[in-house]
C-alpha cells in the first residue's frame, strides 16, 4: 500500500469511526431539546387548543421513547427531531387558536356590558321622568336622597362607558351598584304617584 493510500483511508476509516460512535451515543440533546419543545407546546395549551398536532407530537414522543430504550439511536435522534418539530407547530397552533378564543370572548363580555349599560340607562331615563312629575310630592330629605343618588348613578354610567371598549369586566363592576339604586326609587316614586288610600271616593251618581 503506498502513501499516498494509507494517507486516504486512514482520515476515511476515523470518520467513519466517529459516525459509528455518534449512531452508538444514545442522542441526549436532540431529546433534551425534543423535551423543552414539548413543555413548551403542553405550557401553550396544544391539547386544548390545537388538539390534532397534539396528538401527532404525542405520538412521535412515544415512537423516539421506543426507539431510545431500545438502543435503536440512529432512529430515535431522527425522531427526537421530528418531536422537536411537531411540539413547534403545535405551540403555534395552539397560541393562534387561544388568541382567537380570547378575542371571541373579550368581544361577547364587550358586547353584553354595553346592553347592561344601555338597559340600564333606559331604566334611568325612565325613573328621571317619573321623578319630575313626582317633584312637588318629593320631601326635602328624599329631594336631597334623590340629587345624590341622581349624581352616583349618572357618573357610574359614564365611567362604564368609558371603561367598557378595554375592559368589560371593569365596566360591569362600575355598574354594579346602580340596579339597586334604581329598584329602590322605581318602588318610592310608584308610591308617591300611587292615590292616597284614604282620599275621599267620588260620589256616586243617583
Amino acid at each position: 500500500m503506498t502513501l499516498s493510500h494509507v494517507q486516504v483511508i486512514v482520515p476515511l476509516l476515523a470518520a467513519m469511526s466517529l459516525l459509528a460512535f455518534a449512531c452508538a451515543t444514545p442522542p441526549e440533546a436532540e431529546k433534551k431539546a425534543a423535551d423543552a419543545a414539548v413543555s413548551a407546546a403542553t405550557a401553550a395549551g396544544a391539547e386544548k387548543y390545537a388538539p390534532s398536532e397534539f396528538s401527532a407530537m404525542t405520538a412521535a414522543v412515544k415512537k423516539a421513547e421506543y426507539e431510545m430504550s431500545n438502543k435503536a439511536y440512529k432512529k430515535a435522534r431522527a425522531s427526537y427531531e421530528a418531536v422537536k418539530d411537531l411540539a413547534e407547530k403545535a405551540a403555534k397552533a395552539a397560541a393562534e387558536q387561544a388568541a382567537k378564543v380570547a378575542a371571541a370572548e373579550k368581544a361577547a363580555a364587550t358586547a353584553d356590558a354595553e346592553k347592561q349599560i344601555a338597559d340600564l340607562e333606559g331604566r334611568w331615563k325612565e325613573l328621571q321622568g317619573q321623578a319630575a312629575v313626582a317633584g312637588k310630592k318629593l320631601k326635602a330629605d328624599q329631594k336631597a336622597a334623590w340629587d345624590t343618588d341622581a349624581k352616583g348613578v349618572a357618573e357610574a354610567l359614564e365611567a362604564a362607558k368609558a371603561a367598557v371598549a378595554t375592559d368589560a369586566a371593569a365596566a360591569k363592576a362600575k355598574l354594579a351598584s346602580i340596579p339597586a339604586v334604581l329598584d329602590m326609587w322605581e318602588a318610592d316614586l310608584a308610591a308617591l304617584a300611587a292615590p292616597a288610600k284614604d282620599a275621599k271616593k267620588p260620589a256616586a251618581t243617583k
